[in-house]
């Protein structure tokens, strides 16, 4: 899979300290933020790439996926493709509010928090999770691995009894405490056997 797919992602702030940097994501080979619109859907688009200006739009021969931030300079394109936002993995909530249910999630960053604006809205009635970017779960589409990293919120959590202060790896099935009350399961879709740019490149055969 080469460098082409990688795509350009915001980490959402939290109204606390909207300047504070983030330096995790150079240290662990993420790709630069470049866009303020994070939480808006995933799409596929056919016959059309980005430069590295994020709102150029150029012609080529190759279906790209690309992600959350640019679908308002595609949304009048004729190569618009219905995929939104492809499903990377989930989160099942096994205890707390909202047990048995699930969450989805999408590729590059995913902030959570319990408001329903955010990408995984954990809106199930538990105060103790941060209403902003409470936690945050990112793909690596190019490496096809999971991270999980502490987000801006006041509250912290726990990915199998180690609280998440810095950036991690994210495990399959791995047990994450999003608060004393509420505990979720990770389960990963994407991995190092399939990602969705394989469906795209295979459309283009």
């Amino acid at each position: 899979m080469g460098n082409e797919n990688k795509t350009s992602w915001l980490f959402d702030k939290d109204d606390e300290d909207p300047n504070e940097d983030l330096d995790f994501a150079a240290d662990e080979g993420f790709t630069e933020s470049i866009s303020p619109s994070d939480n808006e859907p995933t799409h596929a688009v056919g016959g059309s790439s980005f430069s590295e200006a994020p709102t150029e739009y150029v012609e080529s021969d190759k279906t790209q996926i690309y992600h959350g931030g640019m679908s308002k300079d595609f949304a009048n394109k004729a190569e618009f493709d219905p995929m939104v936002d492809p499903i990377t993995g989930w989160l099942v909530v096994v205890k707390g509010p909202g047990l048995g249910q699930s969450v989805n999630l999408g590729s590059g960053m995913n902030t959570l928090g319990r408001d329903g604006d955010e990408r995984v809205s954990m809106d199930f009635g538990d105060k103790l999770i941060s209403g902003k970017d409470h936690l945050r779960i990112i793909f690596d589409d190019a490496n096809r691995v999971f991270f999980t990293a502490p987000g801006t919120g006041r509250n912290i959590s726990r990915v199998n009894g180690q609280i998440v202060a810095a950036t991690m790896p994210l495990e399959n099935y791995a047990l994450i405490e999003l608060s004393k009350q509420t505990h979720v399961r990770f389960v990963a879709f994407c991995n190092e056997d399939f990602d969705w740019s394989e469906l795209a490149e295979s459309t283009d055969d």
